[in-house]
């Protein structure tokens, strides 16, 4: 079984969406990643994970309780240079330059 390792970067917006607060999107978001591997949440918006699964799918995972509208999440993988997104990434060409795969996960 592979492990890999994960840089989350994200943005959750500081309003109600759906019912769900920030600090609720934040939770499923980190419980979404956080597994029984490696886990570093020290910032307030940027995670280290590691995870058996690939970038496409770590990123719909940790994207499922998050708003398209509002929230913004980008997972990268390092070690391949692969990069999911999801929302609404300012700049998006641009930080899809740096990657040799790029995964768009739609709500």
């Amino acid at each position: 079984m592979t492990l890999y390792t994960y840089c989350i970067s994200f943005r959750i917006a500081d309003r109600t969406v759906n019912g769900r607060t920030y600090d609720e999107r934040r939770q499923s978001l980190i419980a979404a990643v956080r597994g029984n591997n490696g886990f570093w949440d020290g910032t307030t918006s940027l995670l280290l994970v590691e995870s058996t699964l690939d970038t496409n799918a770590l990123t719909k995972r940790a994207s499922a309780g998050l708003s398209a509208e509002y929230d913004q999440l980008v997972v990268f993988d390092p070690g391949d240079m692969s990069m999911g997104h999801f929302g609404k990434v300012p700049n998006l060409d641009v930080l899809k330059s740096f990657f040799r795969h790029a995964y768009a996960v739609v709500a």
